[in-house]
C-alpha cells in the first residue's frame, strides 16, 4: 500500500510539474500573439472631445492613429469626404472604429466624437 501510495504522489508532483510548464508556456504564447496582431495600446495622448464640425489634422489634432468613438447615439464620420474613412458610429454603426490620419487629412463629425490616441500605425 505504501509502495503504491509513493507512486501515486511522484505520478501526482510530475503532473503538477508539467502543468506549471504548461502555463508558462501559455503566457509566453499570448505575449508573442499580441505582439503579432499589432495588440491597440493607446498612447500617452489624452482623449478629446470632437463636436460636429470639420477638423484639419495637423492644426486642429495631430496625425497619428486613433480609436473614435461616438457620443450618444452617434452619426456619420468621415476622413477626406469617405475617401479614406466612410462609417457610422453608434446606434446604427459601430462601436468604435480605428484609423490612421495624416497631415492635411480633413475629419467631418455631423455628432460629438471622443478620439483616442493609438500607438501603432
Amino acid at each position: 500500500m505504501e509502495a503504491q501510495l509513493s507512486e501515486v504522489t511522484g505520478l501526482l508532483k510530475k503532473e503538477e510539474q508539467s502543468l506549471k510548464d504548461m502555463k508558462s508556456r501559455v503566457k509566453e504564447k499570448e505575449g508573442e500573439l499580441a505582439s503579432l496582431s499589432g495588440a491597440v495600446k493607446q498612447a500617452k495622448g489624452k482623449p478629446r472631445t470632437l463636436q460636429a464640425g470639420y477638423y484639419t489634422v495637423g492644426q486642429d489634432l495631430p496625425e497619428g492613429r486613433y480609436k473614435a468613438t461616438p457620443i450618444g447615439e452617434g452619426s456619420n464620420f468621415f476622413v477626406n469626404e469617405g475617401m479614406t474613412v466612410n462609417t457610422i458610429l453608434g446606434r446604427d454603426g459601430e462601436a468604435s472604429y480605428t484609423f490612421s490620419v495624416s497631415e492635411g487629412d480633413v475629419i467631418r463629425t455631423e455628432a460629438a466624437v471622443k478620439l483616442t490616441p493609438l500607438e501603432g500605425e
